[in-house]
């Protein structure tokens, strides 16, 4: 026989009940919070790691290579076999003597990160390869030779030379990249960053971030979306000296805030800006 319960036994009410579970799903809640909270803090810190290790391989080439950059897309010289022929001559592949981990590994990359790695990807002449780094290579100014926006009055054209580190150059080399003493301030100025990439739909064509660093057009529609969320809201990026900073992706691609980190003059060139 079951034994009854003494009459004076009280059970939980409903209402109990309901606090009851609506107190672990706060404590929940909080817990999901925080463990977001960490695994985004050790994904950047990973990322840091990268960006510091690809900053002594890069002060390494400019020693070995008259104290200059290297160009985005340049001579056919790198030591980088992980990709195909054509992949040979950007940036990233010049720091592999220097920098054992391969563009094509994707533990090279930003673990923040969530688009495609790979090497050019998209339509003849207008591929690029993808992946979570990207190099300064014009400065502030985004533009390409000759763009022509009849719907927003715009017409922009480079000016001679660039205010980055180092052009994309496929047959003469007559522009050279920036040697290491022009750069005026290189605590301040950036080399390397995290890409801007969203999603797919967002960055159509790309299935993943452009190689080389936007400066403005936060609003554009296509390629140059940004994840303002990736790895605790901030984007690593780093400077010409070596070392890394987070900074807000708003801030960061704003040229209100921060161009003169942009160009190895230090100065914000407005009359580049986007409109």
């Amino acid at each position: 026989m079951r034994a009854s319960l003494p009459c004076d036994q009280k059970a939980f009410t409903l209402i109990e009940l309901l606090v009851v579970i609506g107190i672990i799903g706060i404590l929940a809640a909080l817990l999901l919070a925080a463990l977001a909270s960490a695994k985004a803090s050790a994904h950047s810190t990973t990322c840091k790691n990268h960006l510091r290790q690809m900053g002594i391989a890069l002060t390494m080439y400019v020693d070995e290579h008259q104290n200059r950059y290297p160009y985005y897309l340049g001579p056919h010289d790198s030591w980088d076999d992980s990709t195909e022929p054509d992949n040979r001559s950007y940036w990233w592949s010049k720091l592999v003597p220097y920098y054992p981990v391969k563009w094509a590994d994707r533990a090279y990359h930003c673990p923040g990160y969530r688009g495609a790695v790979a090497g050019r990807v998209g339509p003849g002449p207008r591929a690029y390869p993808v992946g979570s780094y990207a190099y300064n290579l014009r400065g502030v100014h985004p533009m390409v030779a000759g763009y022509d926006d009849p719907a927003r009055g715009i017409h922009v054209r480079f000016p001679p030379g660039h205010f980055g580190l180092g052009p994309a150059v496929r047959r003469a080399f007559r522009v050279r990249t920036t040697g290491e003493a022009q750069v005026k301030v290189p605590s301040e100025m950036f080399s390397i960053g995290e890409s801007r990439f969203l999603n797919e739909k967002a960055n159509f064509p790309g299935p993943g971030g452009r190689d080389e660093l936007q400066c403005g057009w936060l609003q554009y529609p296509a390629n140059f979306a940004f994840d303002p969320a990736r790895h605790g809201k901030k984007y690593n990026q780093l400077y010409c000296d070596g070392h890394v900073t987070a900074m807000n992706p708003c801030v960061l691609f704003n040229p209100t805030n921060t161009a003169a980190s942009w160009n190895y003059d230090h100065e914000p060139h407005p009359e580049l800006w986007m409109p």
